[in-house]
């Protein structure tokens, strides 16, 4: 009797401590699991970080990059070959960088690469730039008939391209003889967030200040040489630091007018007018550049191609120390061809040897050898068709 009571109560005792662990263990489950963070979907930081991401994305693909992002246009009733000249020269640099300072920190650390670009500082990193020309003469005028700077920006940092960026500047002459003026941004690509949209931004109102300076200055300043020494001074200061030219000559001027009324020869008063860009907005009909036509994109390409070849085989030959002398030489030899219309003599190589030791800065250099090599080009096609 004893020993069957006493298996009775090992026996329930077994089955309390049996299910008092189920208990446990159901108990331990269920606070595991309630305390455990839910995984993929469920977790809402990791679909507000993919939505973030999503949205992010859409964006930049959206607004980080642009084709023809800006495409501005001026009448201007100034000589054809002056206008490639300007164009075709340092002078629309000075302009382009607004002041003196910023083209001064740009180029002191500007160098040759081996195509026959310019590497400079960039925003932020190194920024690559590289410029052809391509013009063509009316047979009938014997005058340039258009004229088109193109110049690529691409800036890197750490070997990954940040933004890469090509504007064209120049003219025209349209049917009625009248020439115009264009500058034309023709695409933006931009690679990182924010850092595009706000460089896209800025390259907009940059390029909107750049093409009104520059009507300012080559319709009312520009080609003064030969003239008063008083106008020849405006040119300079009109050229070099447009933003103090203003405040100088019209901010001062258009102040007292408002409080005193105007006085004569103000120079705020001159012919007052819309401005064209207002003018401009209001024309929606635009006509094709130059560069937007498939035959002149062609001679671009073949010309791009052609100035890089021309680097690669004088970079194979000298190291770049002698390479930049070499270019500094060429591109004073065609300063000289530019003035005089003929080729440098013999007798000039020492003043020519003078002349280069004081050659300025590398994006001037470059400059006026693409200036150099459109002319060549430009005699070289009439010739090539006329034996053909």
């Amino acid at each position: 009797m004893m020993s069957m009571a006493s298996h009775r109560l090992m026996a329930a005792a077994s089955r309390n401590v049996a299910r008092n662990l189920t208990r446990t263990a159901t108990r331990s489950s269920t606070s595991a699991s309630a305390s455990a963070p839910p995984s993929g979907f469920r977790n809402p930081n990791f679909v507000l970080g993919i939505g973030s991401g999503l949205l992010l994305a859409g964006l930049h693909s959206a607004t980080g990059s642009a084709n023809d992002f800006y495409d501005y246009r001026f009448k201007s009733p100034k000589d054809a070959d002056d206008l490639a000249s300007f164009y075709g020269g340092e002078e629309l640099m000075e302009l382009f960088c607004v002041f003196p300072m910023v083209g001064q920190i740009m180029m002191r650390s500007a160098t040759f690469d081996d195509t026959g670009g310019i590497k400079t500082q960039g925003f932020p990193g190194t920024m690559e730039v590289k410029m052809v020309f391509s013009d063509d003469v009316n047979e009938n005028t014997g005058e340039t008939d258009w004229f088109n700077k193109r110049e690529r920006f691409k800036n890197t940092l750490f070997g990954y391209t940040l933004w890469d960026m090509v504007i064209n500047f120049g003219f025209q002459t349209k049917e009625d003889g009248t020439r115009e003026c264009y500058h034309a941004g023709e695409y933006f690509h931009g690679n990182v967030p924010i850092l595009s949209q706000l460089m896209l931004l800025i390259f907009k109102v940059h390029a909107r200040w750049v093409v009104w300076s520059t009507e300012h200055h080559v319709n009312h300043y520009a080609f003064s040489a030969g003239t008063t020494d008083k106008e020849e001074e405006m040119e300079e200061e009109s050229r070099a630091n447009m933003p103090l030219f203003l405040l100088k000559n019209y901010a001062w001027s258009d102040l007292t007018a408002m409080l005193f009324g105007y006085k004569e020869g103000d120079l705020s008063r001159a012919e007052k007018q819309p401005s064209f860009l207002v003018l401009d907005s209001k024309d929606s009909e635009k006509g094709e550049l130059p560069f937007q036509k498939k035959a002149i994109q062609i001679r671009i390409s073949e010309d791009i191609e052609a100035d890089k070849q021309a680097m690669k085989a004088l970079s194979s030959k000298y190291c770049p120390e002698d390479v930049k002398k070499i270019l500094a030489r060429r591109a004073t030899m065609a300063r000289r061809r530019t003035k005089s219309g003929q080729e440098v003599s013999r007798e000039e190589d020492d003043e020519l040897d003078e002349e280069t030791d004081a050659t300025p800065d590398v994006y001037v250099i470059a400059t006026e050898l693409a200036a150099d090599r459109a002319m060549r080009r430009m005699t070289r096609r009439p010739t090539k068709t006329a034996t053909n």
